[in-house]
């Protein structure tokens, strides 16, 4: 067997899950589990399973009770706006302070969204000993799917809109209520109220995006499983020297990063005992080949793996490459990014596609050109990652 990232293997895998619809709580979720195992024990790299319990609360309750709580407070700004009281200034500061608090994560709703109900699933872990281990290397990926009913882009610009535009309000709300308290009139514009209706309109059409099991998932995300288990083939190969190394196939990433939470919570103390590093794989190539890094998520900003960022670009050029870095300020969410808030060493391999959540996320749309060149950068980075380690 070859000892380099075969895509012909890796498209394999992705026509194996994407032939499913995994929508967690599924036959399909299972029958990808059962596929999983089955290619891990073919490469030599057995997946136990860690079950774990979850809510779907989060996706179905409390993301649309954020909405509509941001928009009524839109709204309520925007009358006081149209009365023309000072006290104007208080909805406007509570906007702001709720719009901050959205964006926080919480241990309290990591609990709840992973371990907080009584519906079931898994994670599946296969592990690749090094020669002389001192520390960690996790490959990761989600193999759930879902659809929903707005197209991506259209969620996706509701939420920056309507977030965005929240902010604005918030702000001008605030500067309104003070200039008037100082005896400047700048209330009561009827042109400006009707204006000032357009967050919470936009606010208020994300509760319609209601989730189903329409979508193969094939770059969303079986692509990312190919990926890593086509990693976890060749590194059980020529297992590295200074790294022990996780295969992590997290269930139920499409309903709140359920299945990477739990890992998290139930593995932080001994991962953080040595050096950890993580690669996550959520579509990692875009429809046209191009490779993409998430260097930065949410309000304000939080900013993953500098060190591996860096030698993800340099894998890339070394091989004629380039890889651009991606910043998601809102509306998107991957396996990584709780590690990055819980301090870890963790970027993801990302790309942008009009198409995933649908129908149209199917086989013809992957692009075995960018599937051989994230899978050939990512290994070069574990690899790379391998010869350059100092534990200072």
């Amino acid at each position: 067997m070859h000892e380099h990232f075969d895509g012909h293997r890796a498209y394999n895998h992705i026509a194996k899950l994407a032939a499913h619809r995994r929508l967690p709580g599924t036959p399909g979720e299972s029958i990808a589990q059962a596929y999983i195992r089955g290619a891990g024990e073919e490469i030599g790299v057995p997946m136990r399973s860690e079950e774990f319990t979850y809510s779907i609360t989060p996706l179905t309750v409390f993301l649309p009770g954020v909405c509509l709580l941001l928009a009524a407070i839109c709204l309520a700004g925007s009358f006081t706006y149209l009365w023309g009281d000072y006290l104007v200034m208080i909805p406007g500061l509570v906007l702001l302070l709720a719009i901050y608090l959205s964006f926080k994560w919480s241990g309290v709703f990591e609990r709840f969204g992973a371990k907080g109900g009584d519906r079931r699933s898994l994670n599946l872990i296969g592990e690749i000993n090094g020669e002389e281990p001192s520390g960690t290397i996790i490959l990761s990926a989600h193999y759930d799917s879902k659809s929903q009913t707005m197209p991506v882009m259209v969620r996706a610009g509701l939420f920056m809109l309507g977030f965005g535009s929240a902010i604005l309000l918030g702000f001008w709300l605030a500067v309104a209520g003070i200039l008037e308290a100082a005896g400047i009139s700048v209330l009561g514009n009827r042109a400006v109220f009707f204006v000032s209706l357009v967050p919470a309109l936009f606010l208020f059409l994300l509760v319609f995006n209601l989730t189903g099991n329409k979508s193969p998932g094939a770059l969303d995300n079986a692509s990312g499983e190919a990926v890593i288990l086509e990693l976890a083939r060749v590194l059980a190969m020529k297992p590295l020297r200074n790294f022990d190394v996780i295969v992590a196939s997290f269930g139920c990433e499409e309903v709140g990063l359920c299945g990477s939470i739990n890992y998290l919570l139930e593995h932080e103390e001994e991962l953080r005992s040595r050096p950890c590093f993580m690669l996550n794989f959520d579509m990692p190539f875009s429809a046209a080949g191009r490779l993409f890094l998430n260097t930065g998520f949410e309000l304000p900003p939080r900013f993953t793996s500098k060190r591996l960022n860096e030698l993800a670009v340099k894998a890339a050029a070394d091989k004629g490459l380039e890889i651009k870095g991606v910043y998601l300020p809102v509306g998107a969410a991957a396996d990584h990014m709780p590690w990055v808030k819980h301090g870890f060493e963790a970027t993801g391999f990302v790309s942008v596609a009009t198409f995933i959540h649908r129908a149209g996320d199917s086989l013809d749309k992957i692009n075995r050109e960018g599937l051989r060149r994230a899978g050939e950068v990512a290994l070069e980075v574990v690899r790379a990652l391998d010869r350059e380690y100092s534990p200072d």
